[in-house]
C-alpha cells in the first residue's frame, strides 16, 4: 500500500526573481553602493560568480555595514506579485507537498528573508550556495562554493548546475515516489533541470519576461521539454493551476 509520503508532489522553488521580485544581492548592492559600483558587480557576475560574491561582501564591510545592516536590506526586498498568497495556499495544503528551494543564491540571504516573512518552516530542504560569517569581530560574510564547483554543464552558470543538484536530491529521496515534480522558477539556468529531470506529467512554471520563458519561447526550445509548461506573472496564477491538479 502506498504511503501518504509517496503520494506527495515535490514543489521546487527558485529564489531570486521568483520568491523575491529581484536579484537579492544586486538589490542590496544598489541600496548601499553607488550606481556605478553596483553596476560593476552586475557585470562581474557575468564572468565569475564566486569572485563577485566575495567582492560584494568585502565592499559591504569596507563601507561599514554590519550583519544587522545587511539583514535590514534583505528585509526591504519585495516579494514577487501574490507570492504571499501562494505560500498561504501551500501552508493550508502542505500535506500534499514536499517543498524545497533550489537556488544559486546563498543560504544566509535566503534563510533570513524566509524567516522574516514567516515562510521558512514550509520548506523541507534547501539546495543553496553557502556563506559563513568569516569571524564574529569582522561580521564579514564569505562565500563557500558547493563541493561540485566548478562543473561541466554548459546549460548552467559556473557556480551551480541545478540539474546535477536536483538529480542528487531525487536519488537521495527515490523511495518517496513523488507523484509529480513542480518547478516554480524564472531564469535561463532553470532550463537544465527542466530538460533533464522533469518528465511527462511534471510541471515547470517559468516567470513571464524572464530568462527561462525567453529561452523556451523566443529561442523555441520548449519542444525539448517533456513536462507541461505554464508561464506565470503572479502567484495567483500558480494557485489556480495547483487547484486544478
Amino acid at each position: 500500500m502506498a504511503s501518504k509520503e509517496e503520494n506527495k508532489s515535490l514543489i521546487i522553488f527558485d529564489f531570486d526573481e521568483t520568491i523575491v521580485d529581484q536579484d537579492s544581492e544586486y538589490g542590496q548592492a544598489f541600496m548601499t553602493l553607488s550606481k556605478e559600483e553596483a553596476q560593476k558587480i552586475v557585470e562581474m557576475d557575468k564572468i565569475d560568480y564566486y569572485d563577485t560574491f566575495n567582492y560584494f561582501f568585502k565592499r559591504m564591510k569596507d563601507i561599514g555595514l554590519t550583519l544587522k545592516d545587511i539583514n535590514s536590506n534583505l528585509e526591504k526586498l519585495e516579494l514577487s506579485p501574490n507570492m504571499k498568497e501562494l505560500f498561504d495556499y501551500l501552508r493550508k495544503n502542505k500535506s500534499k507537498y514536499e517543498m524545497i528551494i533550489l537556488s544559486g543564491d546563498i543560504d544566509y540571504s535566503i534563510n533570513h528573508v524566509l524567516k522574516y516573512h514567516g515562510f521558512f518552516d514550509l520548506f523541507d530542504d534547501f539546495i543553496l550556495n553557502k556563506a559563513i560569517i568569516q569571524d564574529e569581530k569582522s561580521e564579514r560574510l564569505l562565500f563557500i562554493p558547493r563541493d561540485q564547483f566548478p562543473h561541466s554543464c554548459d546549460l548552467c552558470i559556473s557556480s551551480q548546475c541545478k540539474g546535477l543538484e536536483l538529480k542528487k536530491y531525487l536519488d537521495k529521496n527515490k523511495d518517496k515516489n513523488y507523484s509529480k515534480i513542480i518547478f516554480i522558477c524564472d531564469g535561463g539556468n532553470d532550463f537544465c533541470p527542466s530538460k533533464k529531470l522533469l518528465k511527462k506529467g511534471d510541471i515547470v512554471f517559468p516567470r513571464v519576461d524572464h530568462g527561462l520563458c525567453r529561452k523556451l519561447f523566443e529561442q523555441k526550445l520548449i519542444n525539448e521539454l517533456e513536462c507541461d509548461v505554464y508561464p506565470w506573472k503572479s502567484g495567483n496564477e500558480i494557485i489556480d493551476k495547483l487547484e486544478k491538479l
